[in-house]
């Protein structure tokens, strides 16, 4: 896929049309919501939708990559073209960058079009800039779409969600995400299909799992978990082995765990529960469905904390979730 114009992705293709058949017949929405799993692509669609609605000249259900504004957006400069996100992952985004972009919407557009405002992840923003925005949702402004994205739907004030049009990306058909998968990964040692497995079916994140030490990483946090299930390292040595690496990611990785793991004591096939030896699995197997199913709310709360911008401490974080784990242990059965 080239870089410019930005393009849907196959999964996407019934999304966009939609939205390119309301901005042909003139009826976009002030606000769109974009929200889904991680690893679809939601950002990449704001991008395309930005570029096509800009666009002097759109052909094909595309902008057209030549006027003048594709030039502009090619470089990175449009003028009416405002993205707002925390400075630096993890944080918040504030009550200045929303105002920023409510001052930049009630200016008249530089290319005599739309103005566009990009705002990620919206579950971000902390009370006083959701606050800010839901003024500006209030009193939009003409010829302005504002596309949010968000992993986490209930992260976002309910009356900013009910003033925004709300597309969900679902998870791609398997045959689809492997069809586009398996050129990307060929001759890296990997099947499409085993990481489309690990990502839980997001073809992005399948894809991003190649990049860096991304997989080994996953096992070290698999061998870590095991062996402290099974009594062979303690708590704050496994939580100060993942906070030097990724915390966020390993709650992560940990959350998508303990998923599979409800999912193989009823029955459900998993791999990575497939050649676990016996002391393990009577362990894991002896685990109460009902205190599993507490223990992940409370990791679901600790991703939500963690994606807030609140910025708590990982480190205590983890090793708070890894103690609570230590007691669903000793309580089992």
């Amino acid at each position: 896929m080239s870089d410019f114009p930005a393009l849907p992705y196959p999964w996407q293709q019934e999304l966009w049309q939609g939205f390119v058949q309301q901005f042909s017949d003139s009826r976009l929405p002030h606000a769109l919501m974009l929200s889904g799993s991680p690893g679809l692509g939601k950002r990449h669609l704001a991008t395309a939708m930005a570029q096509y609605v800009l666009c002097q000249r759109p052909v094909s259900e595309s902008a057209c990559g030549n006027c003048k504004s594709c030039e502009l957006n090619r470089a990175g400069t449009h003028p009416d073209f405002i993205q707002v996100a925390p400075e630096e992952p993890g944080k918040a985004i504030k009550v200045g960058d929303v105002r920023a972009l409510t001052e930049a919407q009630n200016k008249t557009a530089q290319q005599s079009g739309y103005k566009v405002v990009t705002l990620m992840p919206a579950e971000a923003m902390n009370s006083n800039a959701a606050n800010a925005l839901l003024k500006t949702l209030e009193e939009p402004a003409a010829d302005t779409l504002l596309i949010l994205v968000t992993d986490s739907p209930s992260g976002v004030l309910p009356t900013i969600r009910s003033r925004c049009q709300l597309r969900t990306m679902a998870i791609p058909p398997h045959e689809q995400s492997l069809h586009w998968l398996m050129p990307l990964v060929s001759g890296s040692g990997h099947s499409a299909a085993e990481l489309l497995a690990l990502s839980r079916g997001a073809p992005l994140a399948a894809r991003d799992l190649l990049q860096g030490d991304a997989l080994d990483q996953r096992e070290r946090w698999a061998s870590d978990l095991c062996q402290l299930t099974l009594g062979q390292t303690d708590t704050l040595s496994v939580a100060a082995s993942w906070q030097k690496g990724d915390g966020r990611a390993a709650v992560d990785w940990f959350s998508a765990w303990l998923h599979d793991l409800a999912c193989w004591q009823v029955g459900a096939e998993c791999a990575r529960f497939a050649d676990i030896d016996a002391g393990l699995n009577a362990t894991l197997k002896a685990i109460s469905p009902n205190l599993l199913h507490r223990f992940q709310e409370k990791l679901l709360h600790s991703k939500k904390l963690l994606a807030s911008g609140a910025n708590p401490n990982v480190q205590l974080l983890l090793e708070e979730l890894l103690m609570d784990w230590g007691v669903l242990l000793r309580a089992r059965g």
